[in-house]
């Protein structure tokens, strides 16, 4: 419920955000107060009159509360992988129809009071105004859902990084990362023929996405395997990060029905974890992307390929179990420290099994 009503509260302040520049915008266009937009459909409010700049504020946070809802609810209903331009579609016609709605309650009201004469619905959307307004609603709208869906596209956060250059410089940060990969991703592969086999990973990783309720960002894809992070505090609990794999896991089960009907086979993903300082930097001239290095990257990468090794789905480094051993619902068992590959030092690692 938290993680839902954050989400919410995210999407309800971008729109709103992004309203309240619309709204600046459309004023210094105008060069015109809002007293001048009423006198043309003959609408009588003082009120609203002496105090423009609060009228455009409260429009902002109406418009931030109600397409960002909808825009909440739209992505909450997809529940089937959707390809970047239905996305954005979908998303514009759903706001779009929202709009509308809103034209329609201004009208009813408008006659209910008569405010303004009209004979029709139709009359109303045709007076210059209104098709003005509700273009540059539609506008508005528009480009803040385009600018949510290429932020996903970048990776959730990293679009106004980049922009604002926060990283040009290199920075360290504490983070964990987590790398899942695809057991058995050759014989799948091989099974289903290259294009099937495509399919069957973008399945895989959309049902990826419940791992957002845990505050995980996705890093990396790379062919069937992704690497997932989350930025912590010292002495931070990160059970969240427990919890994003079972909850992955949890969800290929839910929907193994699906996978065994459409691909015969159920994906299964192996995971290594481990937690340190790492550097971020912005790099790519050609593409620009956040980039993060250290040896915890390394370490979290080998970990995960001593999973086939040690017969077992998740494993995690000494450093990681330091943070979530108090962590309840789990059991760690600790293993002989290994020389992992590439490595000259041995390093501890635990098995992860959650309780039944």
């Amino acid at each position: 419920m938290a993680s839902m009503n954050s989400k919410w509260l995210r999407t309800v302040s971008i729109f709103t955000i992004g309203w309240i520049i619309s709204s600046l915008i459309w004023e210094i266009i105008r060069g015109v107060s809002v007293n001048s937009h009423l006198e043309l459909i003959d609408i009588d409010l003082p009120t609203l009159t002496v105090l423009p700049i609060f009228f455009l504020i409260f429009i902002s946070l109406f418009a931030g509360l109600t397409f960002g809802s909808a825009q909440y609810l739209n992505e909450s209903s997809i529940t089937k992988k959707t390809s970047f331009r239905e996305l954005i579609f979908r998303g514009v016609l759903i706001h779009i129809l929202v709009m509308l709605i809103i034209y329609l309650l201004i009208y009813l009201y408008i006659s209910i009071n008569e405010l303004y004469s009209i004979l029709s619905f139709t009359d109303f959307l045709k007076n210059p105004i209104t098709i003005i307004n509700l273009f540059y609603s539609i506008a508005t709208n528009s480009i803040i859902v385009i600018i949510i869906q290429i932020n996903k596209l970048l990776g959730d956060g990293n679009l106004i990084k980049l922009i604002t250059g926060r990283f040009y410089n290199p920075r360290e940060e504490l983070r964990v990362f987590m790398f899942l990969d695809l057991k058995s991703s050759t014989s799948i592969a091989e099974n289903l023929g290259h294009i099937k086999y495509s399919s069957f990973i973008q399945d895989c990783f959309f049902d990826l996405s419940v791992v957002e309720k845990h505050k995980a960002e996705v890093y990396q894809y790379v062919g069937d395997e992704v690497v997932l992070t989350w930025r912590i505090k010292k002495n931070q609990s990160i059970a969240h990060c427990l919890k994003a794999y079972y909850a992955f896991s949890n969800q290929l089960k839910l929907r193994s029905e699906y996978y065994q009907t459409t691909y015969g086979t159920i994906p299964y993903f192996k995971a290594g974890m481990d937690l340190g300082m790492v550097t971020v930097v912005e790099v790519g001239s050609l593409k620009r992307e956040i980039a993060y290095h250290g040896d915890t990257l390394n370490i979290a990468a080998r970990i995960q390929e001593q999973c086939n090794i040690q017969n077992t789905p998740f494993m995690i480094s000494g450093a990681t179990y330091e943070y979530v051993c108090n962590v309840k619902g789990y059991i760690f068992e600790n293993i002989e420290e290994q020389k992992l590959r590439g490595k000259e030092n041995y390093t501890s690692m635990y098995k992860v099994l959650k309780k039944r």
